[in-house]
């Protein structure tokens, strides 16, 4: 099912499982991924919080507003190599068309990488 979001996004399922690594260490995987696609953007992929790797995420202050799927609150991942302050977030609050990435996480930054594989 594609959801459109507007002319500018849809969010989407997607086929396959999607892998996060931070620090060359993985620290999320999986088959229930979404994917937000911005008009001129790079896609932008959300697992559950279920999928992650328990203890790494440490609940940050940081909440930013942001056009579409509303106001982001932040996460720090902290593993035995590395920090990464507010490397990871969510929207609580998302609906209407952004409603099925609603308390999903991404995550972003310069030690993130993400990858698609076929399972």
């Amino acid at each position: 099912m594609v959801q459109p979001t507007s002319s500018l996004a849809t969010v989407t399922p997607v086929a396959g499982r999607v892998h996060f690594s931070f620090d060359d260490a993985e620290i999320a995987s999986s088959t229930k991924a979404f994917r937000l696609d911005h008009d001129g953007r790079e896609p932008i992929y959300f697992v559950p919080l279920e999928d992650v790797h328990p203890g790494i995420l440490e609940a940050s202050d940081t909440v930013r507003e942001e056009a579409g799927p509303g106001e982001a609150h932040f996460y720090t991942i902290k593993t035995l190599t590395a920090d990464g302050v507010d490397q990871a977030w969510y929207f609580p609050y998302a609906d209407g068309d952004y409603g099925l990435i609603r308390d999903m996480l991404t995550f972003g930054g310069e030690k993130v990488a993400v990858r698609v594989s076929d399972v």
